[in-house]
């Protein structure tokens, strides 16, 4: 903090402790009420102040704890203790792009998770999975359960048909990258389709947030519809994700080391069922009946009868996580440096995750007008994550292992050499050991901020503030099968490898001019105006051989026939902001605001769209009426925003095709035609709700109820065959609207000297309809949306009335009023989900925390148990399906489950699952000291685990898995997915 100077001052210190278990709090800001007079507390919680002698109070802030103000008197040392705060209602948080708001005057239920929230209790492995089941209006599935797997994150229900429906993600100030691109693994090189390359939605792409380290973050705030997002306008249609990294504290320099040691095994396998002859008759006929009775004879005689789902998915991975942090600084000078190495194993070999993270954020005072911010941070990652789910039938494990038979021999000889496999396209085994899938990242993450003070008096101020940085990530995947093993002996050119490099680049720079004043004493006014620019760069490229020469794809190898492709894209972005803040005594706070932007992505790339909001908070219980002293806090809160969301990349035109006629190239017009009216897809939200805290706020509840309208969605749409052509690109097919309810209940039910307990309880759903199907200037009747295999398993339709993840499927019905003719099932949105979060902190040392998450229904359409059927492996193959054939013998499950209808496929996913749980245990400060005198000023030493515990009647491998779980719609698959795992944790941690 500035000193500002004093024509007489005194000196006061102290120390400032937490209150559940006497430890001092660093970082905590200690201010002269009424001036910028002030300090930091130190990494032991004390702090030294020089105040001019009219003093008359302190305010004691930290994020996390209420604020105290304490009477200076004539006392010359003051010491405080603070409570946590379960509402954190005095925290700041964002409401412009250059603009805070205390949460007590906040209009939009804009959800915070804390450092402590996010990393304190376990170890996730990205950022993303961190926030699973602690966002209320947030749906959160995997798209893998390889470590370091794709995230999906659907705040508030459906906001496009098209791509991706991720939110937008800031770190401290940078739109971050966050694509989702495959590197090819379901290509038909690797597949063994017929015919085509490139890159599936299939290719279970890694979320580039699993590059961001957790351990760097400060906080996070969740803008979950347009009437909080709108001041980030044409690319907020799913929302804004705000990350803050953490940032020095003035003080004595801190050191903080922290090894997290841990396993990992599989949450769930599906098991198996051995063979006898009767259920070989079953399966095969003539001489390979006969075969296959030899085979089993033979290995049950010698004792070979293997589980190969254990043999693969059956191991214990290692995890580790080591951190090391130096952080200070005065009061004109800040620093944080940090450092961090992650090692995740998979459960399959030769499959995992590694991140190494370095991080320096500075910050500085020129004067005492100009304050500057730097950040930079470098990443590198590495996602080892094999061959999984339905990309790459032929080699997938998922698929091999379900058509594996106990009996099968399928171990490498002395000389390592792995059989063929009769039952499958590869042997699951040599997959494991000799495919490659990797992929490694370089990543920098550059931050800057500045600040100028141009006017500064008491009731007046202006600053000039300018924020921008850069974000480049350089990813590079290697794919390769050698040419002998057996899924490329039979291919035309065995032998595959592929090198794939997405490089993206986004770069931002906004400058606002942020004007407070006064109308009188009782109204505080914020006026800021502004313009930001974003751009974004991707440069996709791939080189790929077939025909590779014997020998591993690592050795001197050259592939005979070549395949490339390059897509580069280049988007830029501009808006225009103007916001009007205004505070009457923190009762009445109001604001308005528009911004106009403007993309290369619009048909028209020089019109601008508009995106308005506004707000009106009313905090009743500080009006001098309010005397029901029990009730501490009453606000009602009504807030209005709209969002723009972008069409997708070259939608204005109509592609061309290569072709090769007599040895020369060209181009050949294609079937799909441009759209060159395209123009941003854009919603619109009203959100009301209700805020109350009881008894000092010991009790804390919200509720918040949404609208939210999406116009304009953009699909490509299918036109008839006369016409010439086969579809439209970006074409307006609709609308649809979003409506839900959030609630939250926190609580602090028990804050004694000996057990400080707080509570927090969550409650969401949301509800998805389809409004309108476009008819000028083309009608547009139902159309599928979703990514599934066809009506037998269930599809997505887009139709009014109903909700786009709603699945149909067979049997066909042709008197049903419904899409197609087709049986309507139930919905893949949860019907509601809870959050259950507990802290207990108990004589001060000792802290137990664990997190419920409750998913109440939500069906998946489930193929992996069909597979197995299929195979004759599942674990009730031969159970009796109370069916009887003709002769009045048994029909198994096996086979009367795989001729059912959509019905046996299309499942309930909802869950309970115990998703963290932790108990840490911190050296008694006097124990402490007499060994290490001041030297060390905490230690702490612990255990805890995700995924622990799971009640679900849902028979894949997770029930929060699905192949396409970054697409737009959230309809679930699940096709033999690399398996979730369960995670145990050591940890131990020691701060200087």
């Amino acid at each position: 903090m500035v000193h500002e100077a004093a024509a007489q001052s005194r000196t006061i210190s102290g120390r400032v402790l937490d209150a559940s278990n006497g430890q001092g709090l660093p970082g905590v800001t200690v201010i002269v009420k009424g001036t910028t007079i002030g300090a930091s507390t130190d990494a032991n919680g004390a702090y030294t102040l020089s105040v001019p002698t009219s003093a008359t109070t302190l305010s004691f802030t930290s994020v996390g704890f209420r604020a105290v103000e304490k009477p200076i008197g004539d006392a010359s040392s003051i010491d405080v203790s603070l409570q946590t705060d379960t509402r954190q209602i005095e925290e700041v948080v964002v409401t412009g792009l250059a603009t805070s708001i205390k949460r007590s005057n906040l209009a939009n239920a804009i959800t915070t998770i804390s450092a402590k929230e996010l990393v304190g209790s376990t170890r996730p492995v990205t950022v993303d999975a961190a926030l699973s089941g602690k966002v209320v209006g947030a749906n959160i599935s995997q798209t893998s359960g390889a470590p370091g797997g794709g995230m999906s994150v659907q705040l508030r229900g459906i906001s496009t048909l098209n791509g991706s429906a991720q939110p937008l993600y800031v770190i401290d100030g940078v739109y971050a990258v966050n694509a989702d691109f495959g590197n090819g693994a379901g290509s038909a090189a690797f597949s063994g389709a017929a015919a085509g390359t490139g890159r599936t939605t299939q290719d279970n792409g890694i979320n580039r947030l699993a590059d961001l380290n957790p351990n760097d973050i400060e906080s996070i705030e969740v803008l979950k519809g347009p009437s909080a997002a709108a001041i980030y306008g044409t690319r907020a249609n799913n929302g804004v994700i705000v990350i803050r990294t953490k940032r020095g504290q003035a003080g004595k320099t801190r050191i903080s080391f922290n090894q997290d040691l841990g396993f990992a095994k599989a949450w769930r396998l599906l098991g198996k069922e051995d063979w006898t002859d009767a259920k070989l008759e079953q399966f095969y006929a003539g001489n390979r009946l006969a075969q296959e009775k030899a085979a089993l004879a033979s290995a049950q005689a010698s004792g070979r009868i293997y589980d190969y789902e254990k043999e693969v998915f059956g191991n214990t991975a290692f995890l580790r996580n080591t951190g090391l942090s130096v952080s200070g600084g005065n009061d004109r000078t800040r620093f944080y440096l940090a450092g961090a190495t992650s090692k995740e194993d998979g459960i399959v070999k030769r499959t995992g995750f590694e991140r190494h993270s370095l991080r320096l954020n500075v910050d500085h005072k020129i004067g005492q007008r100009v304050d500057i911010g730097l950040g930079g941070n470098y990443l590198n990652s590495v996602n080892r994550r094999g061959f999984a789910g339905n990309d790459n039938n032929g080699i997938s494990l998922g698929y091999n292992l379900a058509y594996t038979p106990s009996y099968a021999q399928l171990f490498p000889n002395e000389k390592g050499e792995f059989p063929d496999s009769p039952y499958t396209g590869d042997n699951p085994l040599a997959v494991v050991e000799r495919s490659i899938n990797e992929e490694s990242t370089n990543r920098f993450v550059q931050t800057g901020s500045l600040t100028v003070r141009i006017i500064d008096k008491e009731a007046t101020s202006l600053r000039f503030a300018v924020q921008g940085g850069v974000d480049y990530s350089a990813s590079e995947a290697l794919l390769a099968l050698p040419g002998d093993m057996q899924s490329q002996r039979a291919r035309p050119l065995p032998g595959v490898a592929r090198l794939a490099k997405n490089n993206f680049f986004n770069t931002n720079l906004q400058g606002f001019l942020i004007y407070d004043w006064k109308l009188g004493d009782a109204l505080n006014l914020t006026s800021q105006v502004g313009t930001v620019r974003l751009s974004q760069r991707q440069d996709l490229t791939y080189a790929q051989g077939q025909n590779l020469s014997p020998g591993p794809p690592y050795t001197p190898n050259r592939g005979t026939v070549t395949t490339q492709e390059t897509f580069l894209t280049q988007e830029a972005d501009v808006g225009f902001v103007a916001q009007q803040e205004a505070n009457f005594r923190d009762q009445v706070v109001a604001t308005a605001g528009i911004r106009f932007d403007k993309s290369n992505r619009n048909g028209d790339p020089d019109k601008y769209y508009a995106f308005p909001k506004a707000s009106l908070a009313v905090n009743v219980a500080k009006f001098d009426f309010w005397s029901v002293e029990p009730v501490n806090l009453v606000k009602l809160r009504v807030a209005y925003g709209a969002t723009g969301g972008p069409a997708f990349f070259n939608a204005l035109y109509s592609p061309l095709n290569p072709i090769s006629t007599g040895g020369r190239p060209g181009l050949l017009p294609s079937t799909l035609l441009g759209n060159p009216e395209v123009k941003p897809e854009s919603a619109t939200e009203l959100e009301a709700g209700l805020d109350m805290g009881f008894f000092d706020n010991r009790i804390g509840f919200e509720a918040t109820v949404y609208n939210k309208k999406v116009f304009d969605l953009i699909n490509t749409y299918g036109l008839a065959p006369g016409t010439g052509l086969t579809s439209i690109r970006a074409y307006n097919v609709g609308d649809l609207q979003n409506r839900g309810l959030e609630l939250a209940l926190n609580a602090n039910p028990v804050r004694t000297g000996i057990l400080n307990w707080t509570s927090s309880t969550q409650f969401w759903f949301n509800r998805t309809e389809v409004t309108k199907l476009n008819e000028t200037p083309l009608v547009v009747p139902p159309f599928n949306t979703g990514l599934g295999f066809g009506a037998t398993f269930g599809r997505n339709v887009f139709v009014v009335g109903e909700s786009p993840s709603r699945w149909y499927g067979t049997p066909n019905d042709p008197n049903s009023p419904n899409f197609s003719g087709l049986t309507r099932y139930e919905e893949a949105q949860p019907t509601f989900q809870m959050s259950f979060l507990n802290s207990l902190t108990i004589a001060k040392n000792l802290e137990l925390s664990f997190l419920f998450h409750w998913k109440k229904d939500g069906y998946t359409s489930n193929l992996s148990r069909l597979l197995k059927d299929e195979g004759g492996t599942t674990e009730d193959w031969s159970g009796d399906s109370g069916q009887r054939n003709d002769d009045g013998t048994v029909v198994p499950n096996g086979i009367y489950r795989a001729g059912l209808t959509a019905r046996e496929f299309i499942q309930n996913s909802g869950y309970v699952r115990l998703r963290e749980a932790s108990l840490y245990y911190s050296l008694p400060a006097s124990f402490r000291t007499s060994l290490f005198k001041d030297y060390v000023s905490n230690i702490r030493v612990g255990v805890s685990g995700n995924n622990l515990l799971t009640w679900t009647d849902y028979v894949g491998y997770d029930p929060e898995v699905s192949n396409f779980g970054a697409v737009s719609n959230l309809a679930q698959v699940d096709v033999a997915s690399y398996p979730n795992t369960r995670r145990i944790f050591f940890h131990f941690g020691i701060d200087f």
